[in-house]
């Protein structure tokens, strides 16, 4: 397997750097260093060159929790842009590229989190206990429940879907009044919020926050407030200080000179692209394939179209190397 390297993080520092034997392992821990360029730097190893897509899922596990105590090893000391996990580059050189290429993104991102640090709070309940409590509070939820109970085999299967959809409106109103609560009384200690997926039916809240580190106290006091307001109700766990995650990873793509070729007979051109030429072919073919065309869905030909124009895009703006910021789940929609 021929070598590579391994990009950890961003940080802001002119100086090269050096952290110890705490990267990937491979036999042992890599040596985990810089490569800089300006006022930042990537914080890397050398490693056997891998496609994390095509390995154990032992392997990836064990890989993604090293990624990250290093990352926040490093955040220790330094100013932190984590970079997507499984990231990985032929030679240094490419590591340079993509710091210079993405150096005024790059930048910013850093200025942005800058004394600021993610907080992530998780807080779950145990339905049959909330239920016995919804139920004694709502009558009508609590006649269908008794009648159910004394109707034996007479029970009618319109009475128990009825019960089924009393229980579950009755529960998502309760975990909404929760959720509402918990970001009422945390977001004025943060300056962003990025809501996750909720795992389970257990699980009513699941975001990240960022926050001013200067503020970690108060946040501490609010999370503590919360808990004994709704002591043997809901339970909270709180996970950080963490580096921001959720709200600036960094994403390295080398794009492939196939793909530009695939989405330019996607988009029907030809020769030289232009912002002019790129804008003109997407909005005529925008237009012929937008889900009002097709009774609302989204089609499998706007898909290619939307891919095809952010390829090209992505190519105008920085060629073959392209840099981004990833923000987990801004699309996320509790109980929608």
């Amino acid at each position: 397997m021929p070598d590579g390297i391994y990009i950890y993080c961003i940080i802001k520092t002119s100086e090269p750097q050096e952290f110890g034997a705490i990267g990937i392992i491979n036999g042992a821990a890599s040596h985990v260093l810089t490569i800089g360029f300006k006022d930042i730097a990537a914080v890397i190893s050398h490693n056997p060159l891998m496609v994390y897509d095509s390995i154990s899922k032992e392997k990836v596990i064990k890989d993604l929790a090293t990624h990250e105590r290093a990352i926040e090893k490093v955040m220790g000391q330094f100013i932190t842009l984590p970079v997507k996990f499984g990231t990985m580059v032929e030679n240094e050189a490419q590591v340079t590229e993509f710091l210079e290429k993405g150096y005024a993104l790059l930048k910013d991102e850093l200025d942005k989190v800058e004394g600021k640090v993610e907080l992530d709070v998780v807080a779950t309940w145990e339905p049959p206990s909330i239920l016995a409590t919804l139920v004694g509070q709502d009558k009508q939820l609590r006649e269908v429940q008794q009648k159910i109970a004394s109707g034996g085999e007479q029970v009618s299967v319109e009475d128990k879907v009825l019960l089924g959809q009393l229980i579950g409106q009755a529960l998502k109103k309760e975990k909404n009044k929760y959720q509402q609560l918990i970001l009422q009384d945390l977001k004025q200690e943060t300056v962003d919020i990025c809501l996750h997926d909720l795992m389970n039916d257990e699980m009513i809240f699941n975001a990240a926050f960022l926050l001013e580190k200067k503020k970690q106290e108060d946040f501490d006091t609010a999370v503590h407030s919360l808990d004994q307001k709704l002591k043997n109700t809901v339970y909270f766990r709180v996970v950080g200080p963490l580096p921001p995650y959720s709200f600036s990873t960094i994403l390295f793509k080398r794009i492939d000179p196939e793909e530009i070729e695939a989405a330019k007979k996607t988009l029907g051109l030809t020769g030289e692209i232009t912002d002019e030429s790129l804008r003109d072919a997407y909005y005529q073919l925008a237009k012929k394939y937008h889900p009002d065309k097709a009774g609302g869905e989204t089609s499998m030909e706007f898909q290619a179209i939307q891919n095809a124009h952010r390829t090209l895009r992505n190519f105008i703006e920085g060629g073959l190397i392209h840099t981004e910021v990833y923000r987990w789940k801004e699309d996320v929609q509790w109980d929608s």
